[in-house]
Protein backbone atom coordinates (compact mmCIF):
# COMPACT_ATOMS: atom_id res chain seq x y z
CA UNK A 1 0.00 0.00 0.00
CA UNK A 2 1.43 3.38 -1.02
CA UNK A 3 1.77 5.93 1.73
CA UNK A 4 0.84 9.51 1.24
CA UNK A 5 3.37 12.17 2.01
CA UNK A 6 1.55 13.23 5.20
CA UNK A 7 1.35 9.64 6.37
CA UNK A 8 5.07 9.20 5.85
CA UNK A 9 5.75 12.34 7.87
CA UNK A 10 3.52 11.10 10.71
CA UNK A 11 5.14 7.67 10.62
CA UNK A 12 8.63 9.15 10.78
CA UNK A 13 7.55 11.44 13.61
CA UNK A 14 6.14 8.49 15.52
CA UNK A 15 9.36 6.54 15.12
CA UNK A 16 11.39 9.52 16.30
CA UNK A 17 9.14 9.87 19.35
CA UNK A 18 9.59 6.19 20.19
CA UNK A 19 13.37 6.39 19.84
CA UNK A 20 13.57 9.52 22.00
CA UNK A 21 11.27 7.99 24.61
CA UNK A 22 13.29 4.76 24.70
CA UNK A 23 16.51 6.69 25.22
CA UNK A 24 14.86 8.72 27.97
CA UNK A 25 13.66 5.60 29.77
CA UNK A 26 17.11 3.99 29.54
CA UNK A 27 18.80 7.10 30.90
CA UNK A 28 16.15 7.56 33.59
CA UNK A 29 15.91 4.01 34.93
CA UNK A 30 19.62 3.44 35.54
CA UNK A 31 19.96 6.08 38.29
CA UNK A 32 16.69 4.86 39.79
CA UNK A 33 18.06 1.34 40.07
CA UNK A 34 21.15 2.60 41.87
CA UNK A 35 19.04 4.83 44.05
CA UNK A 36 16.84 1.88 45.07
CA UNK A 37 19.94 -0.10 46.06
CA UNK A 38 21.39 2.83 48.00
CA UNK A 39 18.15 3.62 49.83
CA UNK A 40 17.33 0.06 50.90
CA UNK A 41 15.39 0.22 54.20
CA UNK A 42 17.58 -0.20 57.26
CA UNK A 43 14.89 -2.33 58.94
CA UNK A 44 12.79 -5.15 57.57
CA UNK A 45 9.70 -6.91 58.90
CA UNK A 46 10.28 -10.43 60.26
CA UNK A 47 7.35 -12.63 61.22
CA UNK A 48 7.70 -15.27 63.93
CA UNK A 49 5.56 -18.26 64.93
CA UNK A 50 5.50 -20.55 67.97
CA UNK A 51 5.77 -24.32 68.35
CA UNK A 52 4.49 -26.23 71.38
CA UNK A 53 6.96 -28.52 73.18
CA UNK A 54 6.85 -30.66 76.31
CA UNK A 55 9.51 -31.84 78.69
CA UNK A 56 9.99 -33.95 81.79
CA UNK A 57 12.65 -33.97 84.48
CA UNK A 58 13.31 -35.92 87.68
CA UNK A 59 14.33 -33.69 90.57
CA UNK A 60 15.01 -36.74 92.74
CA UNK A 61 14.07 -40.43 92.52
CA UNK A 62 15.25 -41.48 95.99
CA UNK A 63 14.55 -38.47 98.21
CA UNK A 64 13.86 -39.22 101.86
CA UNK A 65 11.52 -37.82 104.46
CA UNK A 66 11.96 -38.89 108.09
CA UNK A 67 9.40 -38.79 110.87
CA UNK A 68 11.70 -36.44 112.74
CA UNK A 69 13.26 -34.74 109.71
CA UNK A 70 10.83 -33.22 107.16
CA UNK A 71 12.03 -32.73 103.61
CA UNK A 72 12.37 -29.20 102.24
CA UNK A 73 14.11 -27.95 99.10
CA UNK A 74 13.68 -25.75 96.03
CA UNK A 75 14.16 -26.41 92.33
CA UNK A 76 13.93 -24.50 89.04
CA UNK A 77 12.45 -25.53 85.69
CA UNK A 78 14.32 -23.83 82.83
CA UNK A 79 13.73 -24.06 79.08
CA UNK A 80 15.69 -22.59 76.17
CA UNK A 81 16.38 -18.85 76.00
CA UNK A 82 13.56 -16.90 74.36
CA UNK A 83 11.01 -19.67 74.93
CA UNK A 84 7.87 -19.28 77.05
CA UNK A 85 7.17 -21.73 79.88
CA UNK A 86 3.37 -21.98 80.21
CA UNK A 87 2.58 -24.95 82.48
CA UNK A 88 4.36 -27.08 85.07
CA UNK A 89 2.98 -30.21 86.73
CA UNK A 90 4.89 -31.33 89.83
CA UNK A 91 4.47 -34.98 90.81
CA UNK A 92 5.32 -36.70 94.10
CA UNK A 93 5.17 -40.51 93.99
CA UNK A 94 5.74 -42.83 96.95
CA UNK A 95 4.88 -46.18 98.54
CA UNK A 96 5.20 -47.21 102.16
CA UNK A 97 8.18 -49.55 102.48
CA UNK A 98 7.41 -50.82 105.97
CA UNK A 99 3.99 -52.36 106.65
CA UNK A 100 2.71 -55.61 108.17
CA UNK A 101 -0.36 -57.81 107.84
CA UNK A 102 -1.25 -60.43 105.28
CA UNK A 103 -4.81 -59.71 104.14
CA UNK A 104 -4.99 -56.15 105.39
CA UNK A 105 -1.99 -53.88 105.45
CA UNK A 106 -1.32 -52.32 108.80
CA UNK A 107 1.04 -49.66 109.99
CA UNK A 108 0.73 -47.58 106.81
CA UNK A 109 2.42 -44.20 106.87
CA UNK A 110 0.77 -40.93 105.91
CA UNK A 111 2.85 -38.60 103.73
CA UNK A 112 1.91 -34.93 103.40
CA UNK A 113 3.45 -32.94 100.55
CA UNK A 114 3.32 -29.24 99.75
CA UNK A 115 4.53 -27.39 96.64
CA UNK A 116 4.45 -23.71 95.72
CA UNK A 117 5.84 -21.23 93.26
CA UNK A 118 8.41 -19.18 95.08
CA UNK A 119 6.46 -16.32 96.59
CA UNK A 120 3.13 -17.91 95.67
CA UNK A 121 0.35 -19.83 97.35
CA UNK A 122 1.16 -23.30 98.70
CA UNK A 123 -0.68 -26.41 97.48
CA UNK A 124 -0.87 -29.34 99.90
CA UNK A 125 -2.00 -32.96 99.62
CA UNK A 126 -1.78 -36.09 101.79
CA UNK A 127 -2.01 -39.80 101.07
CA UNK A 128 -1.84 -42.97 103.18
CA UNK A 129 0.11 -46.09 102.26
CA UNK A 130 1.11 -44.80 98.83
CA UNK A 131 0.30 -41.96 96.50
CA UNK A 132 0.79 -40.21 93.17
CA UNK A 133 0.18 -36.58 94.03
CA UNK A 134 0.04 -33.92 91.34
CA UNK A 135 0.35 -30.14 91.67
CA UNK A 136 -0.47 -28.14 88.51
CA UNK A 137 0.73 -24.58 87.90
CA UNK A 138 -0.31 -22.24 85.08
CA UNK A 139 2.52 -19.76 84.56
CA UNK A 140 2.44 -17.71 81.35
CA UNK A 141 -0.11 -17.26 78.58
CA UNK A 142 0.41 -19.08 75.29
CA UNK A 143 2.31 -16.58 73.09
CA UNK A 144 0.82 -15.34 69.81
CA UNK A 145 2.54 -15.17 66.43
CA UNK A 146 3.56 -11.65 65.44
CA UNK A 147 6.26 -9.68 63.63
CA UNK A 148 9.11 -7.30 64.51
CA UNK A 149 11.16 -4.70 62.67
CA UNK A 150 14.84 -5.67 62.64
CA UNK A 151 18.06 -5.17 60.69
CA UNK A 152 18.44 -8.90 59.99
CA UNK A 153 17.25 -12.31 61.17
CA UNK A 154 19.73 -12.43 64.04
CA UNK A 155 18.62 -9.00 65.23
CA UNK A 156 15.00 -10.15 65.08
CA UNK A 157 15.87 -13.09 67.35
CA UNK A 158 17.55 -10.77 69.85
CA UNK A 159 14.50 -8.52 69.93
CA UNK A 160 12.12 -11.44 70.53
CA UNK A 161 14.41 -12.81 73.27
CA UNK A 162 14.16 -9.45 75.00
CA UNK A 163 10.39 -9.31 74.65
CA UNK A 164 9.96 -12.64 76.45
CA UNK A 165 12.93 -12.41 78.80
CA UNK A 166 12.42 -14.31 82.06
CA UNK A 167 9.40 -16.28 80.85
CA UNK A 168 11.44 -19.44 80.23
CA UNK A 169 12.05 -20.33 83.89
CA UNK A 170 10.21 -20.71 87.20
CA UNK A 171 11.36 -21.72 90.68
CA UNK A 172 9.40 -23.84 93.15
CA UNK A 173 9.56 -24.81 96.82
CA UNK A 174 8.72 -28.40 97.78
CA UNK A 175 8.28 -29.98 101.18
CA UNK A 176 7.19 -33.27 102.68
CA UNK A 177 6.50 -34.67 106.14
CA UNK A 178 5.51 -38.16 107.23
CA UNK A 179 3.58 -39.71 110.06
CA UNK A 180 4.51 -43.35 110.54
CA UNK A 181 1.70 -45.85 110.99
CA UNK A 182 3.38 -48.18 113.48
CA UNK A 183 2.05 -47.77 117.00
CA UNK A 184 4.39 -47.01 119.86
CA UNK A 185 3.18 -50.10 121.79
CA UNK A 186 4.87 -52.14 119.10
CA UNK A 187 8.31 -50.74 119.90
CA UNK A 188 10.32 -52.81 117.45
CA UNK A 189 8.19 -51.86 114.47
CA UNK A 190 7.79 -48.29 115.72
CA UNK A 191 11.54 -47.78 116.05
CA UNK A 192 12.31 -49.60 112.78
CA UNK A 193 10.14 -47.30 110.63
CA UNK A 194 12.05 -44.04 110.50
CA UNK A 195 10.47 -42.60 107.36
CA UNK A 196 10.10 -43.24 103.67
CA UNK A 197 11.63 -42.56 100.27
CA UNK A 198 9.74 -40.72 97.54
CA UNK A 199 10.19 -39.49 93.97
CA UNK A 200 9.86 -35.86 92.85
CA UNK A 201 9.30 -35.18 89.14
CA UNK A 202 8.07 -32.36 86.94
CA UNK A 203 6.40 -32.27 83.52
CA UNK A 204 6.17 -28.99 81.67
CA UNK A 205 4.93 -27.30 78.50
CA UNK A 206 6.79 -24.53 76.71
CA UNK A 207 6.71 -22.69 73.37
CA UNK A 208 9.67 -21.97 71.07
CA UNK A 209 9.59 -19.29 68.35
CA UNK A 210 10.85 -19.51 64.78
CA UNK A 211 11.69 -16.43 62.71
CA UNK A 212 10.70 -16.41 59.03
CA UNK A 213 12.24 -14.64 56.07
CA UNK A 214 11.78 -10.84 55.80
CA UNK A 215 8.52 -9.65 54.28
CA UNK A 216 8.74 -7.79 50.95
CA UNK A 217 6.86 -4.43 51.07
CA UNK A 218 4.20 -3.86 48.39
CA UNK A 219 6.16 -1.01 46.80
CA UNK A 220 9.19 -3.27 46.38
CA UNK A 221 7.01 -5.94 44.78
CA UNK A 222 5.92 -3.32 42.21
CA UNK A 223 9.55 -2.53 41.48
CA UNK A 224 10.40 -6.19 40.89
CA UNK A 225 7.71 -6.41 38.22
CA UNK A 226 9.51 -3.68 36.24
CA UNK A 227 7.67 -0.36 35.93
CA UNK A 228 9.83 0.59 32.93
CA UNK A 229 8.52 -2.49 31.14
CA UNK A 230 5.02 -1.15 31.55
CA UNK A 231 6.19 2.18 30.15
CA UNK A 232 7.65 0.51 27.06
CA UNK A 233 4.40 -1.34 26.57
CA UNK A 234 2.49 1.93 26.72
CA UNK A 235 4.75 3.44 24.08
CA UNK A 236 4.26 0.42 21.85
CA UNK A 237 0.51 0.71 22.23
CA UNK A 238 0.72 4.40 21.34
CA UNK A 239 2.65 3.62 18.16
CA UNK A 240 0.24 0.84 17.21
CA UNK A 241 -2.76 3.10 17.67
CA UNK A 242 -1.03 5.80 15.65
CA UNK A 243 -0.45 3.46 12.72
CA UNK A 244 -3.96 2.01 12.84
CA UNK A 245 -5.44 5.48 13.03
CA UNK A 246 -3.63 6.44 9.84
CA UNK A 247 -4.52 3.17 8.09
CA UNK A 248 -0.88 2.11 7.77
CA UNK A 249 -1.32 -1.33 9.39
Amino acid sequence: MDLKKNDKIILVAGVVILVIAAIGVAVYTSPDTEEIRDTKPEYETYSYTWTRNTGETTIGDSLYVGKNSPYSDSFTITTSSGSVLTDVEVQINWEDDSTYGLLIKKGEDTLTADVSQQGGETMQESSEGSGNMTFAFNLNDIPSSDSVLAEDKSDAGSIIDGMFSGENAESFDAGASIKTGEKFWRPLKFLKDKGNAFELKAKYTYYVYEVGEPEVPDEDKDKTTGDDGGYHAALGEFYKNLCYGRGMI
